[in-house]
């Protein structure tokens, strides 16, 4: 509720300012103990252009090991120019080579560019997520 009633500069400096961030490193850092972890940054000329953060998880019962987004952002100045597919299409080609049968990932209901960007690279809704504010 509160990003929603807030602008991105407001939204960012409070969550900069909350345990988030040290929560987010965290998770991170306990992911790369996975060596099929991927966490690259995209580079151009100096400049991040973009970067991703996809974990594998091994579900025994079934066979099957599944890769998920953590995150993957295109920084604005690269935006509209199919890096964010180029990206989806690299770790789908890495996750598959590492054993993955799934590639799942997850956005925003409002986020519309990023449900097209996953649309256009072949995802399709699995699981609907529903919230209400009660206070």
């Amino acid at each position: 509720p509160y990003a929603r009633t807030r602008s991105y500069e407001q939204y960012r400096e409070k969550w900069l300012t909350s345990p988030q961030p040290h929560d987010y490193l965290s998770h991170l850092a306990e992911s790369m103990r996975d060596e099929r972890t991927m966490a690259e940054m995209l580079e151009d000329d100096g400049s991040i252009a973009g970067y991703l953060w996809v974990t594998f998880s091994d579900v025994i019962d079934f066979n099957i090991t599944i890769a998920e987004v953590m995150d993957i952002a295109v920084a604005s100045d690269y935006q509209h120019r199919g890096i964010g597919l180029e990206m989806f299409n690299h770790i789908e080609e890495v996750a598959r080579a590492k054993g993955a049968a799934l590639l799942r990932s997850d956005t925003g209901i409002a986020n519309v560019a990023s449900h097209r960007l996953h649309e256009k690279a072949g995802f399709k809704p699995y699981r609907i997520h529903y919230e209400k504010i009660i206070g």
